[in-house]
């Protein structure tokens, strides 16, 4: 199992990656990652549709209280987003491999597995 972060999701949706990247694997999202990307502002009805699919059929990792104390501990070591803290400890946390297209914001998280799809 992966988890994905937020972009990976809009990128499937808008059609920047295609769905086969993850056609052979379970893939997952912290709760975080489904606010993001529902929310955001400019998404369309056909996104918006894609994106609900892609959340019902992956795992919903919900926020504990040890993932909490892992994203504190994580922007106490390094300025970082509050999202990008909580998806980072989420991985970490499951012991998860985490695919982002950001890579420059996660870099610094030497126990963290990730990889940049679009690579």
């Amino acid at each position: 199992m992966i988890i994905l972060d937020t972009n990976v999701f809009i990128y499937i949706a808008n059609g920047t990656l295609s769905t086969d990247v993850i056609s052979k694997t379970d893939i997952a999202h912290a709760s975080i990652t489904k606010i993001e990307a529902l929310g955001f502002s400019t998404i369309t009805a056909n996104e918006l549709l894609i994106l609900n699919s892609l959340f019902t059929e992956s795992y919903n990792l919900e926020l504990t209280s040890s993932i909490v104390d892992r994203a504190v501990r994580l922007r106490q070591a390094k300025r970082m987003s509050l999202g990008d803290s909580i998806v980072a400890a989420t991985a970490l946390e499951h012991g998860l491999e985490f695919w982002s297209a950001n890579v420059d914001d996660f870099r610094h998280i030497e126990e963290l597995k990730f990889l940049n799809p679009l690579q």
